[in-house]
């Protein structure tokens, strides 16, 4: 199964999503956004900086080199995660931890004045491979450890859903500070 979706619907999505946590910047103080609740939980910079470091080293990446056929192969299949996804739009309401083999330093975070600005990057720099997207062929893909071999396409759409997917983390972090 493949994305349903068209590159430019899901760069509207996430554009959407994205510009919400850029107006939520304003709604924290600098204490709130630092702060952890617990030595396993990450602090609302922890999880900025965990969806600008992911889109950009990762999901940004994976798509592009779809596009320019490099680091995958030609052909490949989704396994059942990939498949639930696509066929649900996203990721299942439940916590996902990193696989330990795919899991770097804890998160640093910058400041909420930061984040703007990479955030906005972030939407520029998808916003460019909408286009490419819509004219690949989709049979080049790149190994996304969750869920199979994604083509361009599904790194974009996959992209989109990851961001959705920590609208319930933030909201849980917000619901712990008492931010309404």
């Amino acid at each position: 199964m493949n994305s349903t979706l068209a590159p430019n619907e899901i760069f509207d999505r996430l554009q959407q999503t994205i510009n919400g946590y850029v107006a939520k910047l304003d709604t924290y103080t600098d204490a709130q956004f630092a702060h952890k609740s617990a030595p396993d939980v990450w602090s609302l910079g922890q999880m900025y900086e965990h969806l600008y470091l992911s889109s950009s080293f990762f999901f940004i990446a994976n798509t592009l080199r779809c596009l320019e056929q490099r680091k995958g192969q030609i052909g490949g299949k989704k396994n059942q995660n990939g498949d639930n996804i696509f066929k649900y739009n996203g990721f299942p309401p439940i916590k996902v931890a990193i696989p330990e083999v795919l899991r770097g330093p804890e998160p640093v975070a910058k400041s909420r004045d930061d984040y703007r600005a990479l955030l906005a990057n972030i939407i520029a720099d998808t916003q460019k491979k909408v286009e490419p997207v819509l004219a690949d062929a989709g049979e080049y893909k790149c190994l996304q450890p969750v869920f199979g071999w994604l083509n361009a396409h599904e790194w974009l759409h996959v992209h989109e859903m990851h961001l959705r997917h920590h609208l319930r983390q933030q909201k849980e972090l917000e619901e712990w500070l008492k931010i309404s």
